[in-house]
């Protein structure tokens, strides 16, 4: 008798399953419907710039890199344009800008952030041209799971759109949104926004595997996208203008291989002459704090230094033979 229940149990979740499917496929199909897609891009559409780059290396590293077209997006009256940092890796010797109204102008690189991947550009002569201002999201509202659109413009004089969900947040240790839209060459540097035209972030190429400057071009068009949440951007957006770039701090201590995920923060390995060595860091130290946030992983201590910028100073709290000893690290160029 029990064997007879499971078999109608089971005919039942089998039906059940394509049911469950079909719903789900009609449930995102009236999202989709309601959503007015068009005018979510249009919102956004006069603040794309394309942007055109003549000469400049032919290869950046390993990789083979060719002048060509790519996206940016329009700040300001004062003609700031914020784009991905993979898009000027070559080093172009002239750079154009084309802006939505068919406005053509010479532009110059301010400064890179090559932690976070992104350039700051500025117009020439500039000065004077409305500039539509964009609506931003908070962080802590974009929700997993919701849905989302990248925007580039590199084709021609109209956007090119792809639509996808947010995946995940706080990716490559912490410093991007994830999407399964088509994040590519056709909209790095452009913009990732939600169904409503409010901007979420900027789509570049990330990788947590490499630090390589174009780490995470490999999953061009992969269902694993990243764009840099536009909150974080503005917070940076001063120290750019400034005409300094940003860079990617380091310490100099590490974890076994096999902890960074899984293990207590207990140091492995301390290089020479580096902040950590300076600063009186051993192998065996377990870190307890950093800006007096405690620090229980291995993987809590790496998301917190990989998102330090070259010159931040940060109390760090460790525990050396059962006691507690507070140092001060300043992250350095690697």
């Amino acid at each position: 008798m029990f064997g007879k229940f499971q078999k109608n149990l089971g005919k039942l979740f089998d039906n059940a399953i394509p049911i469950y499917s079909l719903l789900a496929f009609l449930f995102l199909a009236a999202i989709d419907a309601a959503a007015d897609v068009p005018s979510a891009v249009e919102t956004v559409a006069p603040n794309l710039v394309r942007i055109e780059t003549i000469g400049g290396h032919e290869k950046v590293g390993s990789e083979f890199a060719n002048e060509g077209t790519s996206t940016g997006i329009l700040l300001d009256q004062e003609g700031y344009v914020l784009t991905g940092a993979v898009n000027f890796l070559h080093d172009p010797a002239s750079i154009l800008l084309v802006f939505a109204d068919g406005t053509k102008k010479v532009a110059k690189k301010i400064a890179t952030d090559r932690l976070r991947m992104l350039t700051l550009l500025q117009a020439n002569d500039f000065a004077g041209n409305e500039t539509k201002p964009l609506t931003m999201r908070s962080q802590s509202s974009v929700r997993i799971g919701e849905r989302c659109i990248a925007v580039g413009l590199v084709f021609s004089a109209e956007p090119n759109i792809a639509l996808g969900i947010i995946s995940g947040k706080d990716r490559n240790w912490g410093k991007a949104l994830q999407t399964d839209a088509a994040i590519g060459p056709n909209n790095y540097g452009g913009l990732l926004i939600d169904l409503e035209g409010n901007v979420l972030g900027i789509p570049v190429p990330l990788s947590m595997m490499s630090d390589s400057v174009v780490a995470g071009a490999e999953f061009y068009d992969a269902g694993v996208g990243m764009a840099i949440p536009w909150e974080d951007a503005m917070v940076l957006l001063p120290k750019l203008k400034e005409g300094n770039d940003l860079l990617p701090g380091w310490l100099g201590f590490g974890f076994k291989e096999n902890q960074t995920f899984i293990g207590e923060p207990v140091i492995a390995g301390v290089q020479p002459d580096s902040p950590a060595a300076r600063a009186g860091l051993k192998v065996g130290d377990r870190i307890v704090k950093i800006d007096d946030v405690p620090m229980p992983t291995a993987l809590d201590v790496t998301h917190d230094v990989k998102s330090r910028y070259v010159g931040e100073t940060l109390p760090l709290v460790f525990q050396r033979d059962g006691a507690e000893q507070t140092v001060s690290l300043t992250a350095v160029e690697r």
